[in-house]
């Protein structure tokens, strides 16, 4: 036993030696914890397999043990450190001598307890998650001559912001007052779906939410050839061919993360420039360091790496850390990497569109020093719970599965506090946006600018939080701001939706709209008001000045899945449209009563005009998706899951 615990001394003073020296280790996160516990863990093992040997080759000596565990230690360090490994080795085996017992012994028992140190002990590094280097601005690739006082074009989509946090005077956002101030605006907006890639493809491609034929970001994806085939020219191609340099900034990596080969639809189509923004695995990184420096780790790898990466995953890297290190301060980085492009637009006297997306306030709500606990205080927070990262993803976690089981009418107190952490990442994402503002108008070039969302959020509203699961409108209505030299300041007359974006900043920039669905919002407010339809898997909704009916839509493959047998196929115009629920917005804005039974008159008519855009519904028309693990993982990540239907 004397020479087990003295190997396992040897083993731990010379590991943790290779990694406070940093040794193997040149990753920007320093991960100090995760590779402190590994060479803890290491130790152990280490110490044991050589003790365990010594022993039973019949030499017992405990210098032995104790230098055959350092030589193990360090022997994965590096080569130089491995060749000294073998020359302590050598000297264990040929020349032992007296070292002291007592003291080896003792020490080897605690380092059996360093593991535990470490992990309960040491706090985990929040700090950012290391950001990979962009791409460089492309030089133009447009043959068209450069157009003359053509003013620059910006379009900003914010995700996840719902219209009513930047009118909540109790929310600090003076950039996103001072453009309300400066343009024209509305107090909502209509996003035509309630997740992400739906949205922005509507907005990009210039087609009405039937005519792509998504209903989320897990729906059938339509293909480039079969929109082309409809004459579909996306907003950017539009700006390029009119001698536009053309660039785009994305945060959220559902925008930039398309599966190769696949013939989807993709958003870069058009832009010069297309730059998601990628970070450093951090974890993987690590875990190659334990199987290159780590006796444990070259184990389990000559095994299986699973039965290392598998219990450290969930040790060392929790969702709700993993998600949080990566989202925090993003705002910060998008702006970072938008301006990078800027200086190089601003430079050239060609007019530019830029396309910028933020991931803020999106979840994980991880507002940065400076913004947290100035609205969630810790004497708001629900009782059984604390303000870090890992309580308030169990937070969401238990509201969402309390109200789907019925045990929770609304959000409650957990829902006030997360919708509060929402609402300091509003602010934090205003500052960022006024540094993004402040770098475009400071030179003085003409540009026009819209602002908006592509869907919104909800906090325990109509039994849903976060976002992709109702057609309420917590969920739907985004803002929407246009500014330009040439906009009269002031409140529009008609509920813009989230595609009229791109043609309003073609007809500012006195471009072609031909193709392209929605209507300038700066010049068409005395026409009567388009009805504005959101959809969603199953389900669709139509708004119709101040009545909204929500309805399920189900082609044959729903319908045989809900019935539990083999999906069948969807074929245009065959579907099942049934209301159920009709709302009168003006008397009941929140949707709480509903009058399907009083007046089904009302609902027949709005879903007349439901089925007036779906004769054009792509969705029958695209194959059906499918998911490799990796997307699925990815989807999960973002805070998207599949249903057993979906």
């Amino acid at each position: 036993m004397k020479c087990i615990l003295a190997a396992v001394c040897g083993a731990t003073l010379a590991s943790l030696v290779l990694v406070l020296t940093g040794s193997g280790w040149d990753l920007a996160d320093p991960m100090l914890r995760e590779r402190l516990f590994m060479a803890s863990l290491n130790s152990l093992f280490c110490g044991w397999l050589c003790g365990v040997g010594v022993f039973f080759l019949g030499s017992k000596q405990v210098s032995r043990g104790f230098l055959l565990g350092v030589a193990t230690g360090i022997g994965l360090g590096s080569f130089f450190l491995g060749g000294f490994a073998l020359a302590i080795a050598a000297a264990a085996i040929l020349r032992p001598w007296k070292m002291p017992e007592r003291p080896l012994c003792l020490l080897g028992f605690g380092a059996h307890l360093v593991p535990l140190v470490v992990f309960f002990g040491m706090t985990p590094n929040w700090d950012v998650v290391p950001l990979l280097e962009g791409e460089p601005l492309a030089a133009s690739m447009s043959e068209a001559p450069v157009p003359t006082e053509a003013p620059d074009t910006v379009l900003i989509v914010c995700d996840t912001l719902r219209a009513d946090t930047i009118l909540d005077p109790n929310v600090p956002t003076p950039t996103m007052d001072a453009l309300r101030a400066q343009g024209a605006w509305a107090p909502y907006g209509v996003a035509p779906a309630n997740q992400t890639l739906p949205s922005h493809l509507v907005l990009l491609t210039g087609f009405d939410i039937e005519k792509i034929g998504m209903r989320g970001n897990y729906s059938r994806w339509p293909s480039h050839d079969l929109l082309k085939e409809q004459r579909q020219v996306s907003l950017a191609t539009r700006f390029q061919d009119a001698g536009y340099r053309t660039a785009a900034v994305l945060t959220n990596p559902l925008l930039w993360q398309i599966k190769e080969g696949s013939g989807y639809q993709d958003f870069e189509e058009g832009f010069e420039s297309f730059d998601g923004l990628r970070y450093e695995d951090s974890f993987d990184t690590f875990m190659d360091w334990c199987r290159a420096h780590t006796l444990l780790g070259l184990a389990t790898k000559w095994t299986n790496p699973r039965f290392l990466s598998y219990p450290f995953n969930q040790l060392l890297n929790a969702d709700a850390r993993r998600n949080y290190r990566v989202h925090y301060k993003e705002g910060e980085r998008t702006t970072d990497r938008a301006l990078t492009y800027l200086e190089g637009l601003q430079k050239d006297p060609r007019p530019y569109f830029l396309f910028v997306q933020y991931f803020d306030p999106h979840s994980p709500y991880v507002p940065p020093t400076g913004y947290a606990g100035t609205i969630a205080t810790d004497d708001k927070l629900p009782e059984g719970f604390e303000n870090t990262p890992g309580d308030v993803f169990r937070m969401i976690v238990s509201l969402r599965h309390d109200l789907r089981d019925g045990d929770a009418e609304d959000g409650g107190a957990r829902g006030a506090f997360l919708h509060d952490l929402y609402r300091e990442e509003v602010a934090y994402f205003d500052q960022e946006l006024g540094r993004l503002i402040q770098a475009i108008q400071a030179t003085g070039r003409p540009t026009n600018i819209v602002f908006t969302s592509d869907h919104g959020e909800g906090f325990g509203e109509h039994k849903n939080v976060e976002h992709g699961e109702t057609l309420f409108e917590e969920e739907y209505r985004i803002p929407f701001i246009v500014v330009g030299p040439d906009v009269e300041p002031g409140q529009l007359k008609q509920v813009p939706e989230m595609i009229d974006a791109g043609h309003t900043l073609l007809a500012m920039a006195g471009l072609d709209t031909t193709y392209f669905d929605g209507r300038d919002v700066l010049t068409t407010d005395d026409t009567p008001t388009r009805p504005r339809m959101i959809v969603m898997i199953d389900r669709v909704a139509m708004e119709m000045e101040e009545w909204i009916v929500h309805t399920t839509m189900q082609y044959a493959d729903s319908k045989k899945r809900a019935e539990g047998e083999k999906p069948g196929e969807s074929e245009v115009g065959n579907y099942d449209l049934d209301a159920t629920r009709l709302f009168d917005l003006g008397a009941d804005a929140a949707q709480l009563h509903d009058l399907l039974a009083t007046d089904p008159d009302r609902a027949a008519a709005l879903m007349e005009l439901i089925r007036q855009r779906m004769a054009q519904d792509l969705y029958p028309v695209i194959p059906p998706r499918a998911f490799s693990q990796k997307e699925q993982e990815g989807l999960s990540a973002l805070g998207y899951a599949l249903t057993e239907d979906e």
